[in-house]
């Protein structure tokens, strides 16, 4: 993790203690999807679908702070938005993806960031 991401001013791993190769790891594939026009939809918390979203009921959007979602590229991708974030805790969003249609695999993170990549169509956020 970087000095900024330890002062909650850039992008920090997930967890932020993760060992520099991992870390570099992770940041490598946030910097592959940050660079892609993603467009995300809001989590419909009000008209959940019965048969769940990524192979997961509501209750665990909910409790995993996920607010968005998108499938590209045949990745299945979520975005936190941290309830509570800035120093101490981790930044704003976070990224976090799986192959699509394989909810038997877990889910890959890339880190928490303060800003939503500028490709990026988040509903409600400029």
């Amino acid at each position: 993790m970087s000095i900024l991401g330890a002062l909650g001013l850039g992008w920090e791993s997930w967890p932020w203690d993760l060992p520099a190769d991992a870390a570099a790891e992770q940041r490598k594939g946030y910097d592959i999807r940050a660079a892609k026009a993603i467009t995300w939809q809001a989590v419909p918390f009000n008209a959940f679908p019965q048969e769940g979203l990524f192979g997961h009921e509501r209750d665990w959007f909910i409790t995993n702070d996920i607010a968005f979602f998108s499938t590209m590229d045949g990745e299945s991708l979520i975005l936190v938005q941290n309830t509570w974030h800035g120093f101490p805790d981790p930044p704003e969003w976070g990224l976090a993806s799986r192959p699509s249609n394989r909810n038997d695999v877990r889910w890959a993170q890339w880190g928490f960031f303060p800003n939503i990549p500028k490709k990026w169509y988040v509903p409600g956020e400029s």
